[in-house]
């Protein structure tokens, strides 16, 4: 499709960098019961690595150990700036692989680091050895690859000889196109593994890791919900359902827990979902609309790509401004009702959502009509 050729990895990584680049989203800040609770759901669904960074702080360290004892399925990752400081930190806590990571890009070395290319690629090459001594698995991580001058991307990546390699598209400011040309390069000219981490500054982040990923590249780094900096992450749900949905790529996950592991995320995080968020938004699966309405109880492919249950959701009819006829008759269907009643209430309900901006549930509608439409039902 669009003269893109797909080749997705045969084994696609999840990293969920839930708890170390979804806390950085202002004002979020989990409890260590809840980072732990959290940790476990994620490797049930069946995330493959969990990102935390223990140099932060004293509790974080602690959590950090904590985790990396539990025997979870999933890898507790440690991500760690070119400092051997917080690399002796991380190992302390016993985990059994590290992401390190710099800058990349000339405006970051240049304005933030103030240093040159070279002195970023020897300092990335000494902590890689100081690191590599310790006998743990290493990954490497850039920040602003996307702005970075590409050749010079690609011989930092093939000198520096680690397992997974994370270029970030850290302002979120790559098309679906051009991540998947500049990752068919990568794939093209590189020796490692790679792995997509996108943020989603122009709301692409879930279109430009998929790109990504049918650009060949191995694994994908995002959180659930997409919390984040900024705009945030992408999300994983979205990702994982996409792939499976759209591309025919079923990761192996537990589907049914995205609603779980998502409302665990938004209650510890304070951050609440849009109601029109795909996957896990309040309305993704909620049709209100009378045409929407009469072609889902005829068939629900009609206006829905999957059965809401995968994901651990349940499909909902609202009434309200918009509501037709078969929408009623499908509520009150034990009653069988007449053609001149089902025509009444469907005004009062016109009437009700448009003087009070709302919908009706299928419960309101039941009392509505076994109260005989009585007035003060919408005085309320």
């Amino acid at each position: 499709m669009w003269g893109i050729k797909h080749k997705f990895s045969k084994t696609v990584k999840i990293f969920d960098t839930t708890l170390r680049d979804g806390e950085q989203m202002p004002g979020v800040v989990f409890r260590p019961e809840e980072k732990v609770e959290l940790a476990v759901k994620s490797s049930e669904f069946g995330c493959h690595f969990i990102n935390l960074m223990p140099s932060i702080s004293d509790s974080e360290a602690t959590l950090t150990k904590q985790l990396a004892g539990m025997g979870l399925d999933s890898e507790i990752t440690a991500d760690c700036m070119l400092k051997k400081e917080h690399i002796e930190k991380a190992l302390e806590c016993g985990v059994q692989r590290i992401m390190l990571f710099t800058s990349i890009s000339d405006l970051h070395l240049e304005r933030k680091l103030k240093i040159t290319r070279e002195e970023n690629l020897s300092r990335s090459l000494e902590m890689i050895d100081f690191t590599r001594e310790h006998g743990v698995k290493l990954d490497f991580g850039v920040e602003d690859a996307t702005r970075a001058d590409i050749n010079y991307l690609i011989d930092f990546i093939n000198k520096l000889h680690v397992e997974y390699f994370l270029p970030a598209d850290t302002l979120g400011c790559m098309t679906p196109f051009q991540t998947y040309d500049f990752f068919k390069r990568l794939k093209k000219e590189c020796k490692c593994k790679l792995c997509v981490h996108g943020h989603n500054d122009f709301g692409m982040a879930t279109a430009n890791v998929l790109a990504a990923l049918s650009a060949g590249v191995d694994g994908f780094s995002g959180t659930f919900n997409g919390i984040g900096e900024r705009a945030g992450n992408a999300p994983i749900e979205e990702v994982c359902v996409a792939l499976k949905y759209l591309y025919g790529l079923d990761l192996k996950v537990n589907y049914k827990s995205i609603k779980e592991m998502c409302g665990l995320v938004e209650k510890y995080s304070g951050v609440r979902l849009q109601k029109h968020k795909p996957i896990t938004g309040e309305n993704a699966f909620t049709h209100e609309s009378g045409i929407h309405v009469n072609g889902m109880l005829k068939d629900t492919r009609t206006y829905e790509n999957f059965n809401p249950e995968i994901v651990g959701r349940k499909r909902k009819f609202l009434f309200g401004k918009h509501t037709g006829g078969s929408g009623l008759r499908y509520v009150l269907n034990d009653y069988k009702p007449s053609n001149e009643e089902v025509r009444d209430l469907l005004k009062k309900v016109k009437t009700f959502s448009e003087s009070n901006k709302k919908s009706l549930s299928e419960s309101d509608v039941w009392d509505l009509f076994k109260t005989n439409f009585r007035g003060d039902f919408f005085e309320n």
